[in-house]
């Protein structure tokens, strides 16, 4: 039989309130002898508090609600086990789900973080705006690793997407020559990572004077068969000579399209992708990414959401990080 605070109180003879103030230390003053009562009543009882009611009336869970994209994705995954180590390092509990690119999965997450009375929510990754935004409105500090517009309430840690896209293929161009370089990018979406790589994509082209149209790019799902399709597409259609993907894991795909298609990378077809994943260097030939520092992004984004707790959310952040390409062998260098 569960033991609840009114047996306690009984046992005690005091009422259920004195026996919240002693268990919340503070917050009334409670007699000696009332008090060696009611501590008497808990051993002898064995009471175990509520954790979840004691953190509703404290207004603090220590809990974070962490929703990611896909925890398959290997820069998701990477992200995740930095975030979720730091908390744990500052004394919280993280409490993890998975939106699977689905803006109603990812609002009903949300909405059940908030009924959990979580302190935060940080999200690896952005699908509905202004769902989140209404969380937010609620004095629930929001933090999300991506690009997110100011005026929503919601803070964001991001790195420089379109600067660092834009060195990767103006490497393409003025170190290995390429004047047609075709661009596997992620579904639309008003506010993300991709669509700023698809800009720095066609700033380098532009600046250049070479072909930056609409036919160079195929937009498709972030996964390897994403990659894959967006490859073959190119390849079909496009014939460039050089392809940038807008993610690693669509760059696996992109690679296996083109060993398929009977061609070879770098000769026959160079590629360059943007994360700076873990699979980058793992893969045959090695591949030529923009290394996003994902270990730092993780300090940042929990460093300022933490500041966030107790203050109601208040003042939005929004932090653009550095980003560095790492040259290998996939773009036609011999590192």
């Amino acid at each position: 039989m569960v033991v609840t605070r009114a047996d306690v109180a009984r046992r005690a003879g005091v009422s259920p309130a004195l026996v919240s103030y002693v268990l919340n230390p503070g917050s009334r003053p409670v007699s000696a002898a009332a008090r060696a009562r009611i501590v008497a009543a808990i051993e002898e009882l064995d009471y175990r508090p509520n954790s979840i009611a004691q953190a509703l009336r404290r207004s603090s869970s220590r809990t974070i609600g962490l929703l990611a994209t896909n925890f398959l994705d290997p820069v998701v995954a990477s992200l995740a086990h930095d975030v979720e180590n730091l908390l744990y390092k500052h004394g919280y509990v993280t409490l993890m789900g998975s939106t699977d690119q689905d803006p109603a999965r990812e609002t009903e997450y949300a909405r059940t973080y908030r009924g959990r009375n979580v302190d935060a929510l940080l999200m690896l990754g952005l699908e509905s705006r202004d769902a989140i935004a209404d969380i937010a409105a609620t004095g629930i500090p929001v933090m999300v690793l991506d690009q997110v517009a100011p005026g929503y309430g919601i803070s964001s840690v991001s790195v420089e997407s379109r600067a660092g896209a834009e060195a990767a293929v103006r490497h393409l161009i003025e170190v290995h020559g390429h004047s047609r370089i075709g661009c596997i990018a992620g579904l639309w979406s008003q506010d993300s990572h991709s669509e700023s790589r698809v800009l720095g994509w066609r700033d380098a082209l532009q600046k250049a004077g070479l072909d930056a149209s609409d036919d160079l790019v195929v937009r498709t799902e972030h996964s390897r068969v994403g990659g894959s399709r967006g490859a073959t597409d190119l390849l079909m259609t496009s014939r460039p000579t050089a392809i940038f993907t807008t993610s690693d894991v669509k760059a696996i795909g992109a690679l296996a399209a083109i060993r398929e298609s009977g061609l070879f990378v770098p000769s026959d077809v160079a590629l360059v992708s943007y994360d700076g994943s873990q699979l980058a260097p793992r893969m045959f030939p090695t591949l030529t990414s923009v290394d996003t520092f994902l270990p730092r992004v993780a300090e940042v984004a929990v460093e300022r959401l933490l500041a966030k707790i107790g203050k109601n959310g208040e003042g939005e952040t929004h932090d653009v990080l550095p980003t560095k390409l790492v040259v290998r062998r996939s773009c036609g260098c011999t590192q």
